[in-house]
């Protein structure tokens, strides 16, 4: 409750006490509501360690989708437009946060949408080759293992990729 009520002091810079008021009560609510749900267990050392690996998480998660959007704007940019669209499935995390941190940051990276998660599977659409290869690679799938703790899912022998055909957009 508190981290909303400083996020919302820090956003809002809220003067008036009618801000101030509601803001604390708006925290509350946010508190009560969804503190069940962020702490499924009480928090720990672990916590703290999945926290902390998180952190580190941070940078690489921002590093991806800078390269991610700089090669979608050589690809915008190229009159030829290399786009080669395809639907890749990705074996997904055990955990339900881990399963929601790698859809999110596949999704955040341009080029890649997370459209579902089925038998323990995303299904991702990937728009050109490059995005789909650096998918299939798994790179972003190990760093949420590190930051969840989990063990990496594994990669199914042959990887279904559908709904491609050759020479269309």
């Amino acid at each position: 409750m508190l981290v909303a009520f400083g996020f919302y002091l820090a956003l809002g810079d809220p003067t008036d006490p009618f801000d101030l008021v509601t803001g604390a009560v708006s925290a509350l609510v946010v508190g009560a509501v969804l503190g069940r749900i962020a702490f499924e267990r009480t928090p720990s050392v672990a916590t703290a360690g999945a926290f902390g690996r998180a952190l580190v998480f941070l940078p690489v998660l921002l590093a991806a989708v800078v390269r991610a959007n700089l090669s979608l704007v050589r690809v915008v940019l190229d009159p030829d437009l290399p786009i080669d669209p395809a639907v890749v499935r990705v074996p997904a995390p055990q955990s339900a946060f881990g399963r929601a941190l790698l859809a999110n940051s596949i999704t955040l990276t341009p080029g890649t949408v997370t459209v579902d998660v089925a038998d323990g599977e995303l299904v991702v659409h990937a728009l050109t080759a490059a995005s789909r290869a650096d998918l299939l690679e798994g790179s972003l799938a190990r760093w949420v293992a590190y930051v969840t703790g989990e063990p990496l899912p594994a990669p199914d022998a042959e990887t279904a990729v559908e709904g491609r055909t050759e020479g269309s957009v």
